[in-house]
């Protein structure tokens, strides 16, 4: 039989453990600054390349930042959620298969969108009608994205806004409409939060969002529906696997 021994913790995990822990009850604080490696390992009782290891890991999780000639200093007291996004899940896969509890608020009252380019991108003829509402999404109660969502009215069933707007749209299209989304096109850039988007999502205006827009196709490569989801920048981090 193998060794299932259970590994011994490094002093490095060690001391992560001891930092978040420091974090979370605002022995450390957001915004602020931390001592000089030296003087911190110090305080820690742990030697400079250890705390180096482990401030490597809590910059990793989202918890710090480390400015060149500047210092490290508090972002979040949360760890940040990281995925690749070259497999198409719903976002709500992506959170929840990190032991992320994914809540839905803010819902908005639907309305009739004229956005000509979304109408055009999704193929909608004259009589066709686009709705669109907003939600906020939160992991574990906190906001980590705000979407807007366009679907053409006739994919949306009487009892949508009452039953499924709160979860995963794919989900919805899957079992309500019947209808397997298979791919999507995807944009993803930067910008800073306006004000109200800043209000929404509980942080400061001129904070820079992750901005997720997609066109959602389903496996005959018929255009479904189109989101824009604005991420805040310090919960969840996407990455990508380029390959030769």
């Amino acid at each position: 039989m193998k060794n299932i021994g259970i590994e011994k913790e490094t002093l490095s995990s060690i001391a992560v453990r001891t930092i978040i822990d420091l974090i979370e009850t605002d022995v450390f604080k957001i915004g602020d600054k931390l001592d000089a490696e030296q003087k911190l390992a110090d305080k820690l009782n742990i030697s400079r390349p250890i705390l180096r290891e482990a401030l490597q890991i809590l910059e990793l999780k989202g918890y710090i930042v480390r400015k060149h000639g500047v210092g490290t200093f508090v972002i979040s007291k949360t760890p940040m959620l990281t995925t690749g996004i070259e497999k198409l899940d719903s976002m709500t896969d992506l959170v929840m298969a990190q032991n992320y509890t994914v809540g839905t608020i803010g819902i908005t009252e639907p309305k009739v969108s004229s956005d000509e380019s979304i109408r055009e991108m999704l193929g909608l003829i004259d009589d066709e009608s686009l709705l669109s509402f907003e939600r906020i999404r939160t992991a574990d109660n906190k906001p980590f994205a705000l979407d807007r969502i366009y679907i053409p009215e006739k994919y949306v069933s009487a009892d949508f806004f009452t039953n499924y707007a709160n979860s995963s749209i794919l989900s919805y299209l899957s079992a309500a409409q019947n209808i397997q989304i298979f791919s999507s096109h995807c944009n993803l850039f930067a910008e800073n939060a306006t004000a109200g988007d800043a209000d929404k999502l509980g942080i400061k205006k001129h904070d820079a969002l992750q901005i997720l827009e997609q066109t959602f196709y389903s496996n005959a490569n018929d255009p479904i529906f189109h989101g824009k989801s604005l991420i805040v920048n310090n919960i969840l981090k996407f990455h990508i696997v380029r390959r030769r």
